[in-house]
């Protein structure tokens, strides 16, 4: 199963106390997602994210719950393959984000770097040039000053997603970038090498 290091840095603001129905019953359906997604039953996963977003919306509990819910089904979406649905629902989740922090915002760049790495990992490489451009753009600075390798790895699939559309100079110069971050970051092969292993890309095929 696809997992995420970004999305899972992301607070849960479902796990506060709270008084209303609906948020109860959110929080309720969100803890069974995430055990469901625990234990491999993306297909209850799925059902229990989607009654958690659907109980934020009716209980008017606000875009940042919408979000996170969002996040949450969009990523176990993409893992059962349905990746229009994917796609449409994290939009859904970071346009709700930008209600909170704005468009321009870094904390909006793990959203804009999942729906980059949905396009890549199913091969919509034009669709993954424009999201990674703007994710890189709100938060790419940030990232690589606090983590180069983490962004170095963003990169590496940024300049294929380039080079796939044709855009050959642009491509290598990404590269060059990722190349120099590994570089300076003084990281061993072997930091190296376990950091690209972590990481599974959303499945072309379901089973």
């Amino acid at each position: 199963m696809r997992s995420s290091w970004m999305i899972a840095a992301i607070s849960l603001a479902l796990a506060a106390c709270a008084n209303s129905l609906n948020e109860r019953t959110a929080q309720k359906y969100y803890a069974a997602g995430e055990q469901a997604a625990g234990q491999g039953d993306l297909a209850a996963a799925r059902e229990n994210y989607r009654r958690a977003l659907i109980n934020t919306q009716i209980g008017n509990l606000g875009p940042e719950y919408e979000s996170q819910a969002a996040a949450k089904l969009a990523r176990i979406q993409g893992n059962l393959c349905e990746y229009e649905e994917a796609n449409k629902t994290f939009l859904f989740a970071l346009g709700a984000k930008e209600k909170v922090v704005g468009s321009e915002s870094p904390a909006t760049f793990p959203l804009r770097v999942e729906l980059a790495q949905l396009s890549f990992d199913t091969g919509h490489y034009s669709e993954a040039v424009s999201y990674y451009e703007k994710a890189l753009a709100v938060g790419g600075s940030m990232l690589a000053a606090k983590a180069p390798l983490d962004y170095a790895e963003i990169l590496d699939d940024y300049a294929a997603s380039l080079a796939y559309t044709g855009k050959k100079n642009e491509s290598e110069s990404v590269k060059l970038q990722a190349e120099n971050l590994r570089k300076n970051s003084g990281a061993t092969h072997e930091a190296i090498v376990k950091l690209k292993s972590a990481y599974v890309p959303y499945p072309k095929v379901c089973r």
